[in-house]
């Protein structure tokens, strides 16, 4: 039986980073890491959002750990338990193996929490850690929670498991190598370098690639990242930055011609994961690809770090596709525990479950013009963003 702690306070986590960080690499969570987490603490969470974090030990060594907070939705009455974050990855941190272990603990001292959760909401995690199912069949007393998926949405993802950029490269399309090199002759030609940011950089770097992401989505419905970060994310990010900048893993890369940032890409690192977060590129040197200079760019640093895959985040987008070899399903899902408020949050999660399911049928069998005339179905609802409402 684990020794389980209900952590209610931020300072009490600044003594658990050590073990913390190690366990979000051994789990290939980047952004699970104490630098994202309370970088997100400081700058992006809620004024009404309060640590519940979990902590599991055995013989006074940390085997899991699930930073939950707990957020108060005010539209239907109900407190929520949600993982903190910014973008996919976001799932609760076990040894490998003890993961059952480290879910009864975390049913036991949620149960146990005061208020305790109407529901636990758990965003963009990987659908191979099953934790809503894991929590649902670990939770305490004689009645099972229910636990749903309310939403999928898939990664494409990079195996970095050749020797050598050039090794990675020839496994792609003779049209593939073809197109890249000519990319980066020109790219060359036109007096491009290219660069990772350094402690020196990072508060410029940061600036420039919220400016490039933000003028990328400019009229196309704008980006969801920079709307729900707003002001705050510069400072955000470059918290996280100078926490991890020198060990390599706060990773971005700066693409630039004769001077000028023409391509931005910002993405995180632990464990062999790397994930790709936000990139921005300037449209006016689209012959050259620069959204996709930049993410090679980035698999080259990653091959010599001896990294094992890149995650290049929610999002189907073309030039995506034609680099990514595999894909990761991540899942959206909510567990709503028994008690006294179960028939009222279950029968309010039904009913926004049961209108996406018609939101989806609708959009398969209609027009792109009548599936816009859809409630919800405008730009923002199509795309994955970093905290999807939850039912």
């Amino acid at each position: 039986m684990l020794d389980t702690e209900l952590i209610a306070d931020l300072e009490t986590l600044e003594g658990l980073t050590a073990e913390w960080d190690a366990l979000a690499a051994v789990n290939a969570l980047p952004l699970m890491s104490p630098a994202w987490i309370m970088a997100w603490w400081a700058h992006l969470a809620a004024s009404t959002a309060e640590p519940r974090v979990v902590v599991a030990r055995e013989a006074g060594t940390i085997v899991g750990l699930a930073p939950f907070f707990s957020e108060p939705d005010a539209r239907v009455g109900r407190l929520d338990y949600r993982m903190p974050g910014i973008s996919v990855g976001r799932a609760p941190l076990a040894l490998p193996g003890r993961e059952w272990e480290v879910a009864q603990a975390i049913g036991s001292a949620l149960a146990e929490a005061d208020p305790p959760p109407d529901a636990i909401v758990l965003e963009a995690t990987p659908l191979v850690s099953y934790w809503h199912l894991s929590l649902r069949e670990c939770w305490p007393g004689p009645t099972r929670p229910l636990a749903c998926q309310y939403r999928v949405r898939w990664c494409p993802t990079v195996s970095l498991a050749a020797g050598s950029y050039e090794d990675w490269l020839k496994q792609k399309s003779a049209h593939f190598r073809e197109r890249m090199r000519r990319s980066r002759r020109q790219f060359a030609a036109a007096g491009g370098s290219v660069r990772l940011s350094t402690r020196e950089t990072l508060r410029a770097d940061i600036a420039t690639l919220i400016r490039l992401h933000g003028e990328r989505w400019h009229g196309r419905g704008g980006s969801e990242f920079l709307a729900r970060g707003g002001d705050r994310l510069a400072s955000m990010l470059e918290q996280a930055g100078n926490a991890l900048v020198d060990d390599g893993r706060f990773r971005l890369m700066i693409l630039e011609v004769e001077g000028q940032p023409i391509s931005a890409q910002l993405a995180t690192g632990a464990g062999g994961e790397v994930i790709g977060i936000i990139g921005g590129w300037d449209e006016r040197f689209a012959r050259m690809s620069p959204q996709v200079l930049g993410i090679l760019a980035t698999i080259e640093d990653a091959l010599e770090r001896g990294d094992q895959r890149l995650n290049m985040s929610v999002g189907q987008q073309a030039y995506k596709q034609r680099i990514a070899d595999g894909i990761e399903p991540v899942v959206w899902s909510v567990v709503v525990p028994t008690g006294r408020r179960l028939p009222l949050t279950a029968a309010r999660i039904g009913l926004v479950l049961a209108g996406k399911a018609a939101r989806d049928t609708a959009r398969r069998a209609l027009s792109p013009k009548q599936t816009g005339r859809l409630p919800g179905a405008g730009r923002g609802a199509a795309r994955a963003h970093p905290r999807d409402p939850v039912p």
